[in-house]
């Protein structure tokens, strides 16, 4: 028989910003050529070594920016949804950040120049450490006039 124990984990178990923006990057890349591959975009690539393996073996994330804007939205969000239903429920928060973008999300216009850039560049808004979180505010004991 086995028990589950209530263990309180400490601030060095938790990644840090760089171990999460590694894992984030790997798996961005991965679901960026599983895209490619699933639309098809071999077909259309200017890099020989893909249309020979006909599969995606290039730049990925340039594969998918110069090719996105031609497939339907619909097709796009029915794509993102299929990899989310495939998705382990015990993956972690990078992969799983990574894994919530549509296929045409990794960019976005910059507002000043107009060219797209990469929005991924840091972990999600709000993200930190355990240890960096404001700690919750004491509850007073006793009644109402405290």
């Amino acid at each position: 028989m086995t028990t589950k124990t209530n263990k309180i984990m400490t601030h060095e178990e938790f990644l840090t910003r760089e171990e999460f923006r590694a894992r984030f990057d790997a798996e961005k890349a991965q679901v960026q050529r599983h895209y490619c591959m699933l639309f098809g975009f071999w077909r259309h690539c200017r890099f020989n070594p893909c249309q020979r393996a006909r599969a995606c073996e290039g730049d990925q994330s340039a594969c998918l920016k110069r090719l996105v804007c031609g497939v339907p939205r619909d097709r796009q969000f029915q794509a993102r949804q299929d990899l989310l239903e495939a998705t382990p429920r015990h993956i972690g928060a990078p992969e799983r950040a990574a894994r919530e973008f549509m296929p045409n999300e990794f960019w976005s216009y910059h507002k000043t120049s107009g060219k797209l850039v990469d929005v991924t560049e840091s972990p999600p808004r709000g993200w930190t450490r355990l240890s960096q979180r404001p700690g919750r505010k004491p509850k007073h004991k006793g009644g109402r006039g405290r």
